[in-house]
């Protein structure tokens, strides 16, 4: 039997998208914030029409977490932001492989 400490699940859709108007209204984050994401690679839109973004709805995920850290860390400069949140997100990537790892060395 495997003893899993903790779990990350996720399950989203990629076919639902927003829009960057719904994107903004629903994260709290600024147009000036949301183009600093997209220009510093933390959000990439999922299509352009007519000149504006969709996002799927994992970047509405990432925009809310960049809404509460800019709260959290009193974060007025929206190129720190950016670096915050990319530097979150590498957290996460990296203890999500460490809970891989772990899980795989169990089972060995």
């Amino acid at each position: 039997m495997i003893d899993i400490e903790s779990v990350h699940a996720r399950f989203i859709d990629q076919r639902v998208t927003v829009t960057e108007d719904e994107l903004l209204q629903r994260s709290g984050i600024t147009g000036a914030e949301l183009r600093a994401l997209v220009d510093s690679g933390a959000l990439a839109p999922a299509a352009t029409s007519s000149g504006t973004w969709t996002f799927t709805v994992e970047c509405l995920a990432v925009a809310r977490t960049a809404c509460r850290l800019r709260d959290e860390l009193d974060l007025d400069d929206t190129h720190a932001l950016a670096v915050v949140l990319r530097l979150a997100q590498r957290v996460s990537e990296l203890q999500d492989e460490l809970i891989r790892l772990r899980v795989s060395q169990r089972r060995r």
